[in-house]
């Protein structure tokens, strides 16, 4: 994987309110980043930057890997009496796509059965496939979802989350997505940025099949920071870090080998043990503090 975008030091104000505090994250090419916080967090104003809709920020977003971004910030809107084909061919006129990759993305999020119903007759979850293929005419190399799944039902929930990762798997195509669903994004997403109060205050990166065969240990220590710089230098997978705590992934038989290391460095750890809880219970806890 390469490095398609990146936000450094990332701050906005209005009047006397700090909406972003020095927020910083990469997004690598093809994988499925959920960004994860409470209203009022900042995760729709770092979406709106990304996509050029508030352009009132101090720090960078470097796009240099990036040619085009796609986008669906707010529920989509089509013309009802319009079809489905007939709605997505007007947006591809006016982004100068032709009818072929209209019928290419229809087919791609599952709607040709539905090209020449209008869509006043589609379902939530219908639209939703429709605005994400929308946001996808040009062909970007990111694309920015807000909510997609708010409002579906479980079924509609499932159908997007399958038709995201099927965008990310065959078109090598980056999505940072945000959810209030924590389950879906879980299984969703390859990573996830937590964010309160406009900082970034957790990373989080979840297994894959290859993963599954290791464990993820809590390390607690008064001096996280040093414990996950030493860990980090010495090869082991560090999934998240906060004040309190380092998570790492490994074998079962590496555990007193990273004690070990540990002591050696005169770090403190006041516990190791492993992990169960699930990412709403990693985003309850720190909605705590």
């Amino acid at each position: 994987m390469n490095r398609v975008l990146s936000v450094n030091n990332v701050s906005k104000r209005v009047k006397d309110f700090q909406i972003l505090n020095k927020v910083s994250f990469e997004l690598e090419r093809g994988e499925i980043v959920g960004l994860i916080g409470p209203n009022g967090a900042g995760k729709t104003s770092i979406m709106k930057i990304l996509v050029g809709l508030t352009r009132n920020y101090t720090g960078e977003v470097d796009f240099s890997g990036v040619r085009d971004i796609g986008c669906m910030i707010e529920t989509p809107s089509f013309y009802p009496y319009n079809t489905g084909y007939q709605n997505l061919r007007y947006f591809a006129g006016l982004n100068g796509v032709g009818k072929e990759k209209v019928k290419e993305l229809m087919e791609l999020l599952g709607l040709m059965d539905a090209a020449n119903k209008n869509v006043k007759a589609y379902s939530l979850g219908m639209r939703q496939r429709l605005g994400i293929a929308q946001a996808l005419l040009k062909d970007p190399d990111v694309l920015v979802l807000d909510e997609p799944t708010n409002g579906l039902d479980p079924e509609g929930i499932y159908e997007v989350r399958e038709y995201i990762r099927k965008i990310a798997n065959e078109k090598n195509i980056t999505v940072l997505i945000s959810s209030h669903l924590l389950g879906e994004l879980e299984k969703m997403c390859d990573r996830a940025i937590i964010i309160k109060k406009g900082e970034v205050i957790q990373f989080m990166d979840f297994c894959d099949d290859k993963k599954e065969r290791q464990i993820t240990y809590v390390m607690e220590s008064p001096d996280a920071k040093a414990a996950r710089k030493i860990l980090q230098e010495n090869k082991y997978r560090v999934v998240s870090q906060n004040e309190r705590e380092v998570r790492i992934r490994i074998d079962a038989g590496e555990k007193i080998d990273v004690v070990k290391l540990l002591m050696s460095h005169h770090v403190v750890m006041t516990g190791l043990y492993e992990a169960s809880e699930t990412l709403e219970d990693t985003f309850l806890e720190l909605m705590k503090n």
